[in-house]
């Protein structure tokens, strides 16, 4: 008898002691599961409830995500999901997939929720594993109605103000429609008056002189060196001078350096007490653009000032004046005579 319990004491150690191992093992135990739960199990009809599917599966596996439809069986509909994310676990060779799913029904009593089957494959196998959720029930509850109170009316839908949001939509049609007209008008005005389409500026010609004149004021209104474009003010102020001379006086000026002009301008035959103000002006201009150097202020106003007079000094003489000067010399007494 003795020796009977101490056999039986000795199998309910071993067997408890079994079991504790599989319970705590976690190399025995299987960390692959899906599961399906609601966030409650009973809702007012119409009410919305959160649904969530989570599965663990190793990081190495390929998993294949059932399809959510539209509805979870005849009476559960399916109002919003969202995407599948993924999280970490203790476990750092897994990884858990989950889903929110959010249901509603419009029938009351109890419904039934399947279970969802998630497919899984290994890495370099392809074969599909199985994971297969428990499934749940809905309790859809009607409303409480208060017998004692009166009935009512249903009330009318509440009329929301309309937001900018909302406009911009019919603000931009009428923008484009009122665009549209704008342009058949204009077309048609266009051709009424016989008159290009897109009217075509031209600047008005005139002689050389007077068009490298118009250039120094424009050139002035720019204020180059007065926001610090040394180099730039210069630059424009020579080419003025250049085109000048070329169109003008029939130097070519454009290809030509400092000394190269003044040679030229010399050979040209033109006022010699003028070369002095082209001279300075270019000189000047030269240590500017290539040598780096920063002219003062009133050095900067010379140049101008030169460059206007050089033009004014060297530009043609009217006709009407050289015809008016001859016809004075004519009409004019011999003072040797008169003596």
């Amino acid at each position: 008898m003795r020796m009977t319990m101490n056999i039986n004491f000795r199998h309910i150690f071993i067997s408890g002691l079994i079991l504790i191992v599989v319970a705590f093992n976690p190399a025995k135990a299987d960390p692959q599961k899906a599961v399906l739960s609601l966030d409650t199990s009973s809702i007012r009809i119409g009410e919305r409830v959160q649904l969530r599917l989570n599965a663990t599966l190793p990081k190495t596996a390929s998993i294949f995500w059932p399809v959510i439809s539209d509805t979870l069986s005849g009476k559960v509909e399916v109002s919003a999901k969202s995407k599948v994310d993924t999280n970490a676990t203790s476990r750092k060779d897994f990884v858990t997939y989950s889903q929110n799913i959010i249901i509603t029904s419009f029938d009351t009593g109890f419904h039934y929720i399947p279970a969802f089957t998630i497919q899984y494959a290994y890495s370099g196998d392809t074969t599909r594993h199985e994971l297969l959720s428990e499934s749940v029930y809905l309790k859809v509850r009607a409303v409480e109605v208060d017998t004692t109170r009166a009935i009512r009316d249903i009330r009318g839908p509440i009329q929301a103000p309309l937001t900018f949001a909302e406009l911009v939509p019919y603000l931009a049609a009428l923008a484009i429609i009122a665009l549209i007209i704008g342009l058949i008008w204009y077309y048609l005005w266009r051709k009424r008056m016989n008159k290009p389409l897109f009217p075509v500026m031209t600047r008005p010609l005139g002689p050389p002189w007077e068009i490298a004149l118009q250039n120094l004021v424009l050139l002035e209104e720019k204020k180059l060196w007065q926001n610090g474009k040394i180099k730039e003010y210069y630059s424009e102020l020579t080419d003025i001078l250049r085109h000048y001379l070329n169109q003008q006086h029939g130097i070519e000026a454009m290809e030509m350096i400092t000394s190269e002009i003044l040679s030229a301008y010399d050979l040209a035959g033109l006022q010699a007490d003028s070369r002095h103000l082209l001279a300075k002006t270019l000189e000047k201009a030269d240590y500017a653009k290539f040598a780096k150097a920063i002219p003062q202020r009133s050095e900067n106003e010379l140049s101008m000032t030169q460059a206007r007079q050089f033009i004014e000094t060297t530009k043609p003489l009217p006709v009407e004046n050289k015809a008016e000067t001859e016809i004075k010399t004519a009409q004019s007494p011999d003072p040797e005579i008169k003596a």
